[in-house]
C-alpha cells in the first residue's frame, strides 16, 4: 500500500480528530497494530510509536484528505 492510501481508512473530523472508517493493520518500525473501525485518534495519541493524527494530517495536506 502506498503511504497516502491510509487516508482511505480514516475520516477527518471538524474537531481535528481522525476516525477509522474501515479496519486495517498499521505496521511501523516498532509494532503491528490492528486498527478497528470507530477508533479515534487525536493529536498526541501515539500508536506504534507514531502520532497517527499528525501523520494523517501531513499526508492529507500532500494528497488531500
Amino acid at each position: 500500500m502506498a503511504k497516502h492510501e491510509i487516508l482511505g481508512y480514516f475520516e477527518h473530523r471538524r474537531d481535528g480528530a481522525w476516525v477509522c472508517v474501515k479496519p486495517f493493520t498499521l505496521t511501523t518500525k516498532n509494532a503491528s497494530i490492528d486498527i478497528r473501525q470507530g477508533m479515534r485518534f487525536d493529536y498526541g495519541k501515539r500508536v506504534g510509536g507514531v502520532d497517527l493524527a499528525e501523520y494523517l494530517e501531513q499526508l492529507g495536506s500532500q494528497f488531500g484528505s
